[in-house]
């Protein structure tokens, strides 16, 4: 069942248009992340689901309920949504106020004191139920706040670039409190991220933002192997990113021609299209040999990147190539810049968008 459903959502802030034409479902129980550079609107529509703001146009329903429906209708369904700001305040009080507040003016003070010592030693602040709330880092503020909105047990928890203040230790303190929330409760989580490998890490779906627009929503590996158009390719990182022509071949395969080379691949796509191709994918050898795969391309070392655990080798053969191989294989080879290769990738290895 959907917690949480957007249908058609534009947001204008006077003539300027934030958000448009957004649909989106997310599943109880689910963790999403909201993926994008700043200003793509990811912390705009999620103070729309918050239902601190609402939409120009469009509606939102928490489970199956209009939420706009009206004033009191917002209050109950803000009271089951935990958030999390990126700069959370703490209030001028104790840890232990300001932790049991949500449950104060929601009349739940039955074994409060418990409730709050066991939150506490959950996010690491055992022990600082008198400390001034006022006088504690980043880091320590951050957790505060998670606590506070946990507390109440939200059946919604939004978290709006939970670590971006935050030193490293503060951080992987953060996101192992994320992770422990998202496998141990049936809280549904969404945050938003400007950092891929934190959205990959804590998240069981990514949403891709950019000026406004859903660009691409799926799980955070089909988002990094299989982009559906250039910009989201562009911003996870995807290497070796081009575009061509694609038409029959008399093989039973597409031709995609570049403006240097040619590719064979398998597709429905016909026209001008953009292709990647992973660099674990392409295999490398100085002389030219007989392979199964359909694509064997010459090119020359033009450079070597020593990345730690791997080498980095970008290769021009008219487009340029980046090919990961072993410090091993790299001596075996006997490459160095200038060095002429082949390279061979299969069909399946060419993704097209």
């Amino acid at each position: 069942m959907n917690i949480v459903e957007l249908e058609n959502i534009y947001k204008n802030y006077e003539n300027i248009e934030v958000l448009k034409d957004i649909n989106l479902n997310i599943k109880k129980g689910t963790s999403t992340a909201l993926v994008g550079p700043t200003g793509s609107g990811k912390t705009v529509l999620l103070r729309l689901i918050d239902l601190l703001e609402k939409p120009s146009s469009g509606k939102i329903y928490f489970e199956g309920v209009d939420a706009n429906e009206s004033n009191n209708k917002r209050l109950e369904i803000r009271r089951q949504i935990g958030m999390v700001f990126q700069k959370p305040l703490a209030f001028k009080a104790s840890v232990y106020d300001n932790v049991a507040y949500g449950l104060k003016i929601r009349g739940k003070t039955e074994n409060i004191e418990n409730k709050v010592k066991e939150i506490l030693e959950t996010i690491g602040l055992k022990g600082y139920e008198n400390r001034n709330a006022l006088k504690l880092s980043g880091g320590e503020t951050q957790r505060l706040a998670l606590a506070r909105a946990m507390i109440t047990d939200p059946k919604l928890l939004l978290l709006d670039e939970p670590t971006a203040n935050l030193d490293p230790i503060s951080t992987k303190k953060m996101e192992e409190l994320i992770l422990k929330i998202n496998t141990e409760s049936e809280t549904t989580l969404i945050m938003t991220t400007h950092d891929l490998s934190q959205g990959q890490k804590l998240a069981d779906r990514m949403v891709i933002l950019n000026d406004g627009h859903i660009l691409q929503s799926g799980a955070p590996d089909e988002v990094f192997r299989k982009p559906k158009n250039k910009f989201v390719a562009d911003f996870v990182g995807i290497e070796n990113v081009m575009s061509g022509k694609a038409e029959e071949s008399t093989d039973g395969l597409v031709s995609i021609k570049t403006d240097s080379i040619q590719v064979f691949t398998l597709t429905e796509k016909r026209g001008n299209v953009n292709i990647s191709i992973r660099p674990d994918e392409i295999t490398l050898s100085k002389e030219k040999v007989k392979t199964s795969a359909r694509n064997v391309i010459q090119g020359e070392v033009q450079e070597i990147i020593d990345t730690g655990s791997l080498i980095r080798l970008i290769i021009n053969a008219g487009e340029l190539f980046t090919v990961f191989i072993t410090r091993e294989s790299l001596t075996d080879l006997g490459i160095a810049i200038g060095t002429p290769v082949w390279m061979y990738f299969k069909v399946s290895a060419v993704h097209v968008f």
